[in-house]
């Protein structure tokens, strides 16, 4: 009886043993498997088809959003068209950001801790993986690239470099023109994620401008702020309408947006076209002063006057089609209103010499020389100083 107990209880030993060594072998086995998998996916992001483990929207602790640092440098200003009231620039934009998906074992690729694609390597790389998808909004058509470069440190940091160029759609009031200055600005938006998961920072390197600008120009300060804004395309994808003015604003958009000041320089305008105007005037005035053979006012000098007409038209030709009347615009009125009033009393003199009334000619002589004349010159040279004070 306590043999075939003993052999029983020996039995049941052995199959025990059997089981737990063939479920550690199965444990061990799932672990590898698994082990092998994430190995497998993690390569998927660096070589191989896009997949969605690699390109969706990275995972952060407490569903906290992508915090993508950001900053931008302006090469330099390739033209300022004010008909279309856009300017184009070439620029330097830096980015960076952390996906922990892209971490890796330097002893995978060949010892290096920082991996590095240019030019079609790097554009290869950024469909396999999740970008910010860093958008100008207030562009004419997308950004032409010249250049990038994606690198990808062993942690996971990702580092984003290129250089563009772009035509950029921004606001010009020309109310002080040719005094006049702008903000030309450049708005820069996560385009296909909110501020709730992606928020823009400042970056690491500082933003700036090292460009030179056209004859016609002078550059002012450079800006770079960071906001949000309501963003519209999220109510387009939203199965409730005006999800996007959400008060807590959250649903707003990431903004960077870069402003730089533009100062006409006003110093060749006023050479080119408002002294020839002035010259203009000034022989107006010169005539009135002259005298004929017989004593009396010269003929009134129609030729002038059809000069001041065809330079005031052309000047404004640099300018679009505007809905309020510029600075310009207030002398070229004046300068009219001084020849209106210099015809006019002519007129009437001339008219005072059928009668032989030469005292009269006289005095209405002395008023265009010493009041109709001087009050334009005035006039004319105060508008221009008011308006060239308050601009500086």
């Amino acid at each position: 009886m306590s043999r075939s107990f003993l052999f029983y209880l020996f039995l049941l030993t052995a199959l025990c043993s059997s089981t737990v060594f063939a479920a550690n072998a199965s444990e061990g086995k799932t672990v590898e498997t698994a082990n092998k998998d994430k190995k497998k996916k993690i390569f998927q992001c660096f070589a191989g088809e896009v997949t969605k483990y690699c390109t969706e929207r990275p995972k952060t602790r407490k569903k906290r959003p992508v915090k993508v640092q950001l900053s931008i440098h302006l090469l330099d200003i390739l033209e300022v068209n004010q008909l279309e009231r856009t300017w184009t620039v070439r620029a330097f934009i830096y980015a960076r950001w952390k996906d922990r998906r892209l971490r890796f074992k330097p002893v995978d690729y060949g010892n290096l801790s920082r991996l590095s694609y240019s030019g079609p390597r790097a554009e290869a790389q950024l469909l396999r993986m999740w970008t910010p998808n860093l958008t100008v909004i207030n562009h004419i058509n997308r950004r032409n690239s010249e250049k990038n470069e994606v690198a990808i440190r062993r942690n996971g940091t990702v580092e984003y470099k290129e250089v563009f160029t772009v035509k950029i759609r921004t606001k010009f009031n020309y109310q002080k023109f040719p005094f006049d200055q702008h903000i030309a600005t450049m708005e820069i938006e996560p385009f296909t994620e909110i501020a709730r998961f992606v928020r823009l920072v400042p970056g690491v390197r500082k933003s700036g401008n090292s460009s030179t600008l056209p004859d016609t120009w002078s550059v002012g300060e450079f800006k770079v702020k960071f906001t949000t804004r309501p963003g519209a395309r999220y109510e387009l994808s939203s199965d409730k309408p005006g999800a996007w003015l959400a008060p807590d604003g959250a649903n707003d958009f990431s903004l960077m947006t870069i402003s730089l000041g533009l100062k006409r320089d006003y110093i060749n305008f006023l050479t080119t076209r408002i002294l020839i105007l002035f010259l203009l005037a000034l022989m107006l005035y010169v005539s009135a002063i002259g005298w004929n053979s017989e004593r009396r006012s010269i003929d009134w000098p129609w030729e002038v006057f059809l000069g001041i007409i065809f330079f005031s038209t052309d000047a404004q030709s640099m300018l679009p089609t505007l809905p309020y009347i510029t600075l310009y615009n207030v002398l070229v009125i004046e300068i009219f209103g001084y020849a209106l009033c210099d015809l006019l009393v002519w007129v009437a003199g001339a008219r005072l010499r059928i009668h032989e009334d030469y005292e009269m000619q006289l005095t209405l002589k002395r008023l265009r020389i010493f009041v109709v004349g001087p009050l334009f010159m005035i006039i004319w040279w105060l508008t221009i100083y008011g308006y060239n004070g308050s601009f500086n």
